[in-house]
């Protein structure tokens, strides 16, 4: 790995870690708009093939609300073990295999997260990664849309039909 992929994937790690320092956050993930995990903190009571999954489900379900609603910020769940809350539109660029390309963060936390606390963490530390010299020069050289993955043969019947009946009312 060159010097300069270090230096970024460092920075990013940071990121990560100084997310993990809030209370109640069980792990942080960067993914890219195919819904691929590029890095990842903390513990994960999902394996691996599920981690890919909740992805691609969580890419899937910011492009249908970006459908809807245009600019979408952030996705939050709340379950009964826990929250997953997904911040999109960081504006966060990582070098990957494809080029350089745009990243969401999801977080997945305790039910009692304390969800503003988690918004001011998460711009605070976007800010100061987006000021880190490795990665300030980051432009996106490979531009994908989560809505690639609304299609037919990556959705279930169900939703496939509610993606139907979204667009038919617009």
């Amino acid at each position: 790995m060159s010097k300069a992929k270090d230096e970024i994937l460092r920075a990013y790690e940071t990121f990560l870690q100084d997310l993990m320092r809030m209370a109640g956050i069980k792990s942080a993930l960067l993914v890219n708009n195919r819904g691929e995990v590029l890095l990842s903190a903390g513990q994960f009571a999902l394996n691996s093939q599920a981690t890919v999954q909740l992805g691609v489900l969580l890419a899937q379900l910011s492009a249908v609300a970006e459908l809807q609603y245009n600019k979408v910020e952030e996705i939050s769940m709340v379950f009964a073990d826990g929250r997953i809350t997904t911040f999109t539109n960081l504006d966060l660029m990582i070098k990957t295999a494809y080029g350089t390309e745009e990243v969401f963060l999801i977080l997945v936390s305790t039910p009692a997260a304390n969800l503003p606390t988690m918004r001011m963490t998460v711009k605070v530390a976007a800010d100061k990664l987006k000021k880190d010299r490795a990665v300030a020069g980051l432009r996106v050289s490979v531009s994908v849309l989560r809505q690639s993955l609304l299609t037919r043969d990556r959705l279930d019947a169900t939703s496939w039909e509610l993606l139907e009946a979204m667009n038919r009312a617009q």
